[in-house]
């Protein structure tokens, strides 16, 4: 696949968009406004005025991005419903808004399923710290699989369920870690120190407490170990 395959064309997703008739088009987007709609509007029935600022968030998209965040929030929806979990309402506006708008425009279905995954544990609980968006915004899948191999050597037990969720997420449940790097490298690891998600300590890379506190923001909350 080439680059310019690869990118996202907010016109209409790139050639599968020029492919798809325009009724065949309208009708994926009806449908993908629908859908967020749908999801958006129980979830955001207990805080005022977070729900309006969403759709106007939403109807300011151009068709491409609507189907992707529609996907985002399906998803997030899909994880709290099998968490058997109640939302506390207490979801953070700058979090929510953030990470389905950055959703919009991740063509990265992996790293999509992590805006999901971070967009169910603010409804969920309403603690993801603000930062983590922006760090989900600046790391590769390539990124995430080095992080989650950092991570499989921590001995807590949340963490250890954390990457076995995360792992889910990413679709690589029951192959290693170190299978999946496809250029593992010092630039990975640098990338993710300068992020202040990992540190080296006596000749180890390990996770700094705010790199525990991330992955566990981006961890699929309906994952049971």
């Amino acid at each position: 696949m080439t680059e310019e395959d690869k990118s996202l064309d907010l016109a209409g997703i790139g050639k599968l968009a020029k492919a798809i008739p325009d009724s065949a088009w309208l009708k994926l987007v009806d449908t993908a406004c629908d859908t967020f709609s749908k999801v958006i509007a129980p979830i955001t029935s207990t805080t005022m005025g977070l729900g309006k600022l969403i759709e106007a968030k939403f109807d300011g998209m151009v068709d491409a991005q609507k189907i992707l965040a529609s996907d985002a929030v399906q998803r997030a929806n899909q994880k709290i419903e099998k968490s058997n979990r109640k939302p506390k309402g207490k979801i953070k506006s700058t979090v929510i808004i953030s990470a389905i708008e950055k959703a919009s425009i991740e063509t990265d279905d992996s790293i999509r399923d992590l805006w999901a995954n971070l967009i169910a544990n603010e409804i969920l609980d309403g603690d993801v710290h603000p930062e983590f968006p922006r760090l989900v915004e600046r790391i590769s899948s390539n990124d995430a699989i080095v992080l989650l191999k950092i991570a499989e050597r921590s001995q807590k037990e949340k963490i250890k369920l954390a990457v076995k969720a995360i792992t889910v997420s990413l679709n690589i449940f029951g192959i290693t870690l170190s299978a999946l790097l496809e250029d593992e490298s010092d630039f990975n690891r640098e990338h993710l120190r300068n992020l202040y998600l990992i540190q080296k300590s006596e000749g180890t890379w390990k996770l700094t407490l705010f790199g525990e506190e991330f992955l566990k923001s981006v961890s699929d909350p309906s994952f049971e170990s």
